[in-house]
């Protein structure tokens, strides 16, 4: 997802990135059967909704990672870069991932007769790589582009910018980005005042800068703990509740720029900062070549994956299969993997690997 830097490995980041991907991996696998397990099977339900729940911050936490390390001042990157290597990169990898995805639904859906081929299918390929809607997971591209056409002016702030500068924005970020716009979403009004610029995922990709170039006091570390600990107890809690009071699960408050999520995000972020950079005995793995390999992996294992689910799918594979609490980790391990063995193989491959992972 990032430029390789040419000092030392940032430890934490690696591997939270790869814990990130895992996530990403485990949520899929959980979302899957997520409304469907609920009057068919509540215990499996209830077991898939703890990580649910509870892994919302994973997309979150990987535009922190990315705007921790194309916000540094230090990073060498150019406009002219970002514009010539990055974004287009990026712009490849999206087309060539939809146009597979979108080929092969089709012809998968007439081959086990689910539905027939049809001319339109191929058609709206092209349509909606530019309305946004390519394939349900390649939504991500669409704010990963956006955030690097905007690294060349936030980077501007990050170079001049003091701790308290940060700590301001990130407050507006809290009160007009999520707070505001979750208030008028979940109760039905309006807050007129607003700054949309601060929507979206902004915030996220400053945070991730702020978190790893600063140091919290004690008092600021245990804030955002206890708020991050809180708002995923939280967020499972009412997800559970209001499921069993209105009769169907509800997504009204996995909102990826809700004040859960980002309390969330803020805190696992931090956390994996704290132990690893606090632990001798971790650091001692910076520079691993497995992890690294593992985590310049990460892109192309999310564009990959979901290859896997449909496979899953089709075989009628999933959470139900056998108890979810055994079925969340295994399924999700073998999608890793397999997605993981593609990416290599196309690491191999020349012009592929430098375009399309």
């Amino acid at each position: 997802m990032t430029e390789k830097l040419k000092k030392d490995r940032i430890l934490f980041a690696d591997l939270l990135r790869v814990g990130t991907i895992f996530a990403i991996m485990v949520f899929h696998i959980t979302t899957n059967r997520w409304l469907v397990a609920f009057d068919e099977n509540p215990t499996e339900w209830h077991v898939i909704n703890i990580f649910v729940a509870g892994l919302r911050w994973c997309v979150p936490v990987f535009f922190m990672l990315s705007g921790m390390i194309f916000l540094d001042p230090e990073y060498k990157i150019t406009t002219k870069k970002l514009f010539s290597k990055t974004i287009p990169r990026i712009l490849c990898a999206l087309i060539f991932w939809s146009i597979i995805y979108r080929t092969l639904s089709p012809l998968t859906a007439a081959f086990l007769d689910i539905k027939p081929l049809d001319i339109s299918d191929f058609n709206r390929i092209y349509s909606e790589i530019f309305l946004g809607t390519p394939w349900h997971h390649l939504w991500f591209m669409y704010p990963l582009l956006a955030m690097y056409a905007l690294t060349p002016l936030l980077r501007v702030f990050t170079a001049n910018a003091k701790k308290e500068h940060y700590i301001y924005f990130l407050i507006l970020y809290l009160i007009f980005g999520s707070l505001i716009p979750f208030i008028n979403a979940r109760l039905g009004i309006t807050i007129s005042f607003a700054i949309p610029e601060l929507f979206s995922y902004t915030g996220y990709f400053i945070a991730g800068y702020f978190f790893y170039k600063f140091d919290l006091t004690k008092t600021e570390k245990n804030i955002v703990y206890i708020l991050g600990v809180l708002s995923l107890v939280g967020t499972y809690a009412i997800s559970t509740l209001s499921a069993m009071d209105s009769g169907m699960p509800a997504t009204q408050f996995f909102d990826r720029t809700a004040p859960n999520i980002i309390f969330s995000a803020f805190f696992v972020f931090l956390l994996v900062k704290n132990v690893v950079n606090g632990s001798r005995k971790i650091l001692k793995y910076q520079n691993n070549k497995y992890i690294t390999l593992l985590a310049n992996c990460g892109l192309g294992i999310y564009l990959v994956h979901d290859f896997f689910n449909i496979i899953l799918n089709i075989l009628n594979i999933n959470t139900s299969t056998i108890p979810a609490i055994l079925a969340v980790p295994l399924l999700s391990l073998i999608v890793y993997l397999a997605s993981l063995g593609v990416v290599l193989i196309i690491r191999k491959i020349p012009v592929l690997n430098k375009w399309i992972i």
